[in-house]
């Protein structure tokens, strides 16, 4: 076919996404249009470029600046008590004081770290995911109360409403993507001038920012046509075509496969022909009068062996936080077996289940190692079919890939055999994630899983033995479950921690593509529908036996509390390894046994418990306290409360509840003034509460420079204690030795002692 060249095209991946490794669905489209005579087409990963913009000195002091503008701290000062409502608020305040000039100084080392080979020291890792993980937060406050994490984004705007949705794209006080497109995204589209945009929408974290980028293309661009596809709107895209507004932000909508549909697209808005005859598209009918969706037929799927290597050129693939590249790659499309009555992926994702050859696997994969040299590779698929367990680790060794990769896989207890999981070992697989949901039996045919608890645990014993890492996909909350039966879930995974290395949790949700929520009365549920959540991708319901919605959310955090306690990749903070896309998976890949990772794992949660009193113990040059009339300890445990979380919730919980403000004001009622002070420390990158005769303690060892100078001429019970509080400030990261303490502040002395203790 003709390359086409006087037809640019722009595909974007919006904010936000994981940060760790490229998504994989704007290298296949791009390879597809190219394929077929679009030779013009632009990849661009606002999501991780953001990130890389958002966490940097001069964002986080523009930032603090507007923290200490629009939430002071000074505000809290005579108040005789905090509402639930406030709680938030004074958490961002408190923690913006303490820590914002600690964080500006140091973000850009920490990006270093993750990206370079300190990655690889788990005492400087830990701090460095530590300090992401707070720029976030403060660069977060300064646009209260909108949250951005490694994992989601959240406004007071819902996702699950239009009006929230438009409105939002509006916001420039609270929607941070306004500015950002504008200063950063904007200019070069507007030079480019693309003939269409296309963005993919995966994640409903990334609905909002997206809208805002189409509205503002629409405004600056409006002869490019925005169109967007991607997991997510396969779910709501309907309906939020059919909402008033919407046509400000978008031309069309693409559901499921995108590559075929795409490209059709682009042939008839080349060709000036209709848009009615693109299988698979929504669109807009401007034609006659008011604005007008058209949904059009489905479209056919591709033939997946026969699609071409995915084209990751142009993307920013040295900005991914992560010391190596990993590369996705989709064995195949949909799930061979599709009978979960939970499971939504195999409806939106279609059309049908297919699959590459193994040969073609390879083939493809040698050619990305060659072009990109990457070695580790996330095999992208929702589970691995049994034949395919053995023919690709076969086609990997026989071409000797040398490569490293792991994937989500499904129970198939003949195919994971001893032998069979040493060869996917010898391939280069050095980690599999299994649904296994629940160990009660009972439930498992509820859920239609085709498993039985013994067949599981006998699969993830094969992996271990042969040096798999397994990960357990559990689920809390399926309808008739039981708190006893929950907890017996939570027993199991505790009881074989010697096999199971990560439990990634969840509580139960019901959308309208699942079995539960077209059947309901199979399971035992009301569905409860709020007219006014117009584009509502989860749905409230009601159970006649079994938990509440909010009994399963105490259960997750009860859950949690002992998988963490248990779990040694769980430990304190060594869970950022779990948290962190493909960071656990990297250590594999370089060949660590889990059993090894996971002692280091150990070691590290024992060591720390050990650290006690030492003459040499000194404060870092980046620890700052601030004084708080209130306690931040209290306020960050109302607000873990699952009450609170459901109202702006984080990605394990997943979903908004709503009405739930004044349903927690109710519940966890107001905190009483309480004087303590919160210290921040630039080197463990941990914040820490203190008593204000711990406040003084601290000062008086930062002034004379070290724990043993506090200690002289002190005898008796008072040296004991003064000892006893060197021990705890050094376990709470606020004292350290002279060897561990850091030196990555670019502070200078005379300005670090302003603003130090």
């Amino acid at each position: 076919m003709t390359p086409n060249s006087s037809f640019p095209i722009t595909l974007v991946f919006p904010p936000q996404g994981h940060f760790t490794q490229p998504y994989l669905a704007l290298p296949c489209l791009k390879a597809y249009l190219r394929a077929n005579g679009f030779d013009d087409v632009e990849l661009v990963d606002a999501s991780v470029d953001a990130y890389d913009r958002f966490l940097s000195r001069d964002e986080l002091a523009r930032a603090a600046r507007l923290v200490a503008e629009r939430l002071p701290l000074a505000r809290y000062a005579n108040r005789t008590e905090l509402s639930f409502r406030e709680l938030a608020a004074f958490r961002a305040a408190a923690e913006s004081a303490a820590s914002a000039e600690a964080l500006i100084a140091r973000v850009d080392d920490a990006k270093a770290v993750i990206r370079g080979t300190r990655f690889w020291d788990m005492e400087q890792y830990v701090p460095a995911v530590r300090t992401l993980y707070h720029a976030l937060r403060l660069f977060s406050a300064a646009h209260f109360p909108t949250m951005l994490t490694p994992h989601n984004f959240t406004m007071r705007y819902s996702i699950d409403r239009s009006r929230d949705v438009l409105a939002a794209t509006l916001d420039e006080a609270e929607n941070p993507f306004v500015r950002y497109f504008r200063e950063y995204v904007l200019p070069g589209l507007v030079a480019r001038k693309p003939r269409v945009l296309g963005m993919s929408v995966i994640y409903g974290s990334q609905l909002i920012p997206a809208m805002t980028l189409g509205r503002m293309i629409k405004r600056a661009l409006p002869d490019c046509h925005v169109t967007a596809g991607g997991g997510y709107l396969a779910y709501i895209g309907q309906k939020l075509m059919q909402r008033p507004g919407v046509e400000e932000c978008l031309d069309s909508l693409i559901f499921h496969e995108g590559e075929a549909p795409l490209l059709a697209l682009c042939n008839a808005l080349e060709s000036g022909a209709s848009l009615a005859d693109v299988g698979a598209l929504t669109w807009i009918d401007r034609s006659s009068g008011a604005p007008r969706a058209v949904v059009n037929r489905p479209g056919m799927p591709i033939r997946l062996d026969a699609a071409p290597l995915p084209d990751f050129e142009g993307l920013p693939l040295d900005e991914y936080f992560s010391p190596e590249l990993v590369l996705p790659y989709d064995v195949n499309r949909g799930c061979y077996y599709g009978e979960c009555s939970f499971c939504t992926l195999p409806t939106v994702i279609g059309p049908g289940y297919r699959t590459r050859r193994a040969k073609t696997i390879v083939e493809h994969v040698v050619q990305l190692k060659e072009r990109h040299g990457a070695r580790a590779f996330d095999f992208i698929t929702d589970c691995m079919p049994p034949g395919m367990i053995r023919e690709l680790p076969n086609e990997l060794l026989r071409r000797d890939a040398d490569i490293r990769w792991w994937s989500d896989a499904r129970i198939e207890a003949e195919a994971y055999t001893e032998e069979g999981t040493r060869r996917l070992y010898a391939s280069g697989c050095r980690k599999l994630l299994f649904g296994f949901e629940t160990a009660t039996p009972r439930l498992l045919d509820m859920m239609k899983k085709g498993q039985t608890v013994d067949e599981t645990l006998a699969v993830a014993k094969h992996c271990a033995r042969a040096g798999i890492s397994v990960t357990f996909y559990a689920m809390v909350g399926f309808p008739t479950e039981t708190r006893d039966e929950a907890r017996a879930t939570v027993d199991f995974l505790v009881k074989n921690a010697n096999v199971i290395r990560e439990v990634s949790l969840q509580t139960f949700h019901i959308d309208e593509v699942a079995e539960t929520y077209q059947h309901p009365e199979r399971f035992g549920l009301t569905i409860v529908d709020d007219p006014d959540l117009d584009i509502e991708l989860y749905h409230d319901y009601v159970a006649e036996t079994g938990m509440t919605q909010t009994e399963a959310a105490e259960l997750f955090e009860e859950m949690m509390s002992r998988l963490c306690a248990n779990l040694p990749l769980f430990s304190g903070d060594n869970i950022f390894y779990f948290m962190q896309k493909s960071h656990y998976f990297l250590h594999l890949a370089r060949d660590m046994q889990p059993d090894e990772f996971v002692a280091r794992c150990k070691e590290r949660v024992d060591r720390r418990a050990k650290l006690g009193a030492d003459a040499t113990l000194a404060p870092s040059r980046d620890l700052r306290v601030v004084e708080l009339p209130f306690s931040h300890t209290e306020t960050r445990t109302k607000l873990a409360h699952p009450l609170a979380r459901a109202i702006q919730p984080d990605f394990l919980t997943g979903r908004y509840v709503e009405n739930r403000v004044a349903e927690a004001e109710r519940a966890l009622g107001t905190i009483a003034p309480k004087r303590k002070a919160l210290a921040y420390d630039g080197d463990s990158a941990e914040f820490a509460e203190l008593a204000l005769d711990g406040k003084r303690v601290l000062e008086a060892i930062a002034k004379r420079g070290t724990l043993g100078s506090l200690l002289e001429g002190q005898s008796g019970a008072s040296r004991a204690a003064l000892e006893r509080f060197g021990g705890e400030l050094h376990r709470l990261g606020l004292l350290h030795l002279p060897h561990a303490r850091t030196t990555t502040s670019t502070r200078s002395p005379s300005a670090a002692a302003t603003t130090t203790l």
